[in-house]
């Protein structure tokens, strides 16, 4: 069974809310004025995903822009993959020059990507024919279709949100604060945001961090202002030093200055106390001078009949009254 149309009559949600809640085989064709989009359905499931706009397989390309292979490793592998039945990536694996769980997370920017990207077409044509779907075609994955539309539905219901908050490309994030738990748990920073701010240092920009990241870009840059909400992390123009320093300097004055004000009231509290109380702790120092006079001559006494070998607390109080 063949289902065709425009997106205008009938949107992209609601054609991926009904292949899903039918649970469909076959392949989705959505075309729009800038591309054409492929998607193998399995059982209601994303299963792999193709666009005629990339000239190499997108995987590459965003781990080449990210520095986790080189360019050149990556030609010679696809050369290497028209000579056998491997994979470039599988070839790159085997030599060591890339990582599995970063050909994984590059292969979720990418469908990410993609599928947030069909989401907010508003014209164009859509054909989904029932039939088995050619794996070997797409970039393969495993999407669950519901968890896709209630994920990108979000996104674009964020994104206002964040947009006007995001920092030019080419500056550079510096660290204000380093992370503990307690700072951890107070902001509820999630594994992405603590991600994203293990990789801030004084040389990457934002561009670079959201490329290493292997994130997708709205989750790499919302994590972003989040951490610059929070005071954690701020943001300057590329190779600024001086301006980052001062402000870093400027937030650990803060710091200590309102330790100190704490420290500082807290004496000034005792010291109010102490005034008004007049303790016995503070000798001589609120003490009338007729007082002291007084104690002074008993003082001297005390000490005369002791000379004389005469203890007071010894004498017959009788004997003494006579």
């Amino acid at each position: 069974m063949a289902l065709l149309g425009t997106l205008k009559g009938f949107g992209v949600t609601e054609i991926f809310q009904l292949i899903s809640q039918q649970m469909k085989t076959g392949t989705l064709v959505l075309t729009s004025p800038d591309a054409t989009i492929s998607l193998g359905f399995n059982d209601g499931a994303i299963e792999g995903i193709k666009s005629d706009r990339w000239e190499i397989d997108p995987r590459a390309d965003l781990l080449i822009k990210a520095g986790y292979i080189l360019e050149k490793d990556f030609r010679a592998a696809v050369d290497n993959e028209r000579k056998n039945s491997h994979k470039w990536h599988d070839i790159l694996v085997s030599q060591g020059k890339l990582k599995q769980t970063f050909l994984e997370r590059a292969s979720n920017v990418v469908i990410r990507t993609i599928l947030l990207e069909v989401f907010q077409w508003g014209e164009g044509n859509y054909k989904f024919e029932d039939w088995e779907v050619d794996g070997d075609n797409l970039l393969p994955c495993h999407v669950p279709t519901e968890g896709v539309i209630l994920d990108t539905l979000r996104i674009i219901d964020e994104w206002p949100l964040i947009k006007g908050k995001i920092p030019p490309v080419d500056y550079c994030p510096v660290t204000i604060l380093p992370l503990t738990e307690e700072i951890v748990g107070k902001y509820r920073l999630s594994a992405v945001d603590m991600h994203i701010f293990d990789l801030i240092d004084e040389k990457r920009t934002v561009q670079t961090i959201i490329r290493q990241s292997l994130e997708p870009s709205f989750e790499a840059l919302s994590s972003l202002v989040k951490l610059i909400d929070c005071g954690l992390v701020e943001v300057f123009p590329e190779g600024i030093i001086e301006t980052r320093d001062s402000s870093i300097s400027k937030r650990v004055f803060l710091l200590r200055v309102k330790k100190a004000s704490a420290f500082v009231l807290l004496a000034i509290t005792v010291a109010s106390i102490a005034y008004i109380g007049h303790p016995r702790i503070l000798k001589d120092t609120f003490i009338p001078v007729e007082i002291s006079s007084h104690v002074r001559v008993q003082q001297e006494l005390a000490r005369y009949y002791a000379g004389q070998g005469i203890w007071l607390s010894k004498l017959d109080t009788d004997t003494g009254s006579r």
